[in-house]
């Protein structure tokens, strides 16, 4: 008996081992599937340093931070990339301020810094990169969950931005 049952299995697996490969296509599962084109990043160039009278203050979520956080509304972009750039300012309650030109990605909730100001002017950031925004990342976390992106991962246009930002809606 066991014989016969082991026969059987080996039966069983032998047939099921030659069946054809292609009934599964490990892909889109469609044959219809195309693959689109490869995102790539659109060409940037560095805006102007942020001026007092074009930022807006925005609320970030951190209890134990008594820092002021502010986009720059002159440097508000959307590239045919999906990225949405901005300058952010961050001010100390020292007096320090702390200035960067990032991107975010809302659909991959990445962001990358491309400059940081220093003494009134940009510095590009030769090492930059895209990488996840962080739960520490207080001001980025902000803007990637209730300013600069929607739900659905999309940026929002700048306009909806600056709305969101003056009246919270």
């Amino acid at each position: 008996m066991k014989r016969i049952i082991v026969t059987f299995f080996i039966l069983i697996f032998s047939i099921l081992s030659a069946a054809d490969a292609n009934w599964w296509d490990g892909g889109s599962g469609s044959t219809y599937y195309e693959e689109g084109d490869a995102w790539k990043e659109s060409e940037i160039s560095i805006p102007d340093y942020p001026q007092e009278d074009n930022l807006l203050e925005f609320q970030v979520d951190n209890p134990s931070s008594s820092h002021r956080y502010f986009l720059d509304t002159n440097s508000l972009s959307i590239a045919d990339d999906y990225v949405i750039r901005y300058s952010a300012v961050i001010k100390t309650r020292s007096g320090s301020t702390n200035v960067f030109y990032d991107g975010m990605r809302c659909q991959t909730m990445e962001y990358k810094n491309y400059a940081f100001g220093i003494n009134g002017s940009f510095t590009e950031n030769d090492g930059a990169h895209w990488e996840p925004v962080r739960s520490y990342d207080f001001f980025r976390k902000a803007l990637l969950r209730g300013i600069v992106c929607e739900q659905g991962n999309r940026p929002r246009p700048v306009d909806a931005v600056i709305d969101k930002i003056k009246y919270n809606r």
